[in-house]
């Protein structure tokens, strides 16, 4: 018998598809045993929908526990909010992670719950795939050298460093041991940078290729725009995180280098040098970053 699961979801200004995901777990085979809901400082009409969709913050199977922040805080620290308040409880059963905007096939959990119990792994994924159902990933791996991350390309890659944050799912024992998500990322990075940290601590990770779950990618951050268009502080941030990322975990200094200022020629090609000067003045020091985080619209404390 399974351990149960409790679902976080972090929504900013995306209603729509987070109550499109709750009603699709509200459908599964297995069913959260219970879902938080943490909005980061999204508007009065996101939370008059979402209240008129559920006016007792329950569904048919689960109840809904909502956390409505006053500030943007970050995709990693809405998580450990979440993470926070099912641990309050007294909850000792699996964790799951999961992207507001993706909708779970009905068997997403029961199948990503038989492979954690079945490998004994301390993070398992799923397959993810588009609206359309063309696969797009689930997990990724991160080059040795360089700290670049790509994701896998097929289900039947291996040798993955690292599962992706749309669909996460903890074990009680790795929560326990590495802890929560880290926040000094604010946004991407922080998913490869527990999965390091856990496999370094001795936990395996998995990927539930049966697990299938619909995500449309980037639909709240544009990240999904091809080069050269991916949005200014999306672009920044994904850069200032992965040279993060690779000095945390002692990468190579050289190589580190040597990718940052390919990344930054790149920028510079394409006409774009205000981005280039940002990266390193939110790499220059916590305060530059922390300014730059508020500009955009976000609370780092």
């Amino acid at each position: 018998m399974s351990l149960p699961a409790r679902t976080v979801l972090v929504n900013y200004r995306n209603m729509d598809k987070t109550i499109a995901c709750i009603r699709a777990l509200d459908s599964m085979s297995v069913k959260p045993e219970r879902v938080y809901l943490i909005d980061n400082a999204s508007t009065e009409d996101s939370r008059h929908t979402f209240e008129e969709a559920f006016p007792n913050s329950r569904t048919d199977s689960f109840e809904i526990e909502c956390v409505w922040n006053t500030h943007n805080v970050g995709f990693a620290a809405g998580c450990n909010q979440g993470i926070r308040a099912a641990r309050k409880s007294g909850f000792k059963g699996f964790i799951w992670l999961l992207n507001n905007d993706t909708l779970p096939e009905p068997d997403a959990l029961k199948e990503l719950l038989h492979t954690a119990e079945d490998t004994h792994a301390g993070i398992t994924g799923s397959q993810i795939v588009d609206m359309q159902g063309n696969f797009t990933g689930g997990v990724g791996f991160v080059n040795s050298k360089y700290a670049t991350v790509r994701r896998a390309t097929s289900p039947e890659e291996r040798g993955f460093s690292y599962v992706e944050g749309s669909s996460f799912l903890i074990s009680p024992e790795c929560l326990s041991k590495v802890g929560e998500l880290p926040e000094e990322y604010f946004l991407y990075f922080e998913e490869s940078d527990y999965c390091y940290r856990a496999r370094i601590m001795g936990f395996d990770i998995a990927w539930a290729t049966r697990s299938i779950v619909r995500h449309d990618t980037g639909s709240s951050t544009g990240s999904e725009q091809g080069k050269g268009k991916v949005p200014f502080f999306i672009d920044c941030l994904m850069i200032r995180n992965r040279i993060v990322f690779a000095n945390k975990y002692m990468f190579p200094e050289y190589s580190v280098k040597v990718g940052l200022l390919i990344s930054l020629v790149l920028r510079i090609l394409r006409f774009q040098p205000l981005r280039a000067f940002t990266i390193l003045m939110i790499l220059e020091s916590e305060h530059s970053f922390r300014n730059f985080i508020q500009k955009n619209g976000g609370f780092y404390a």
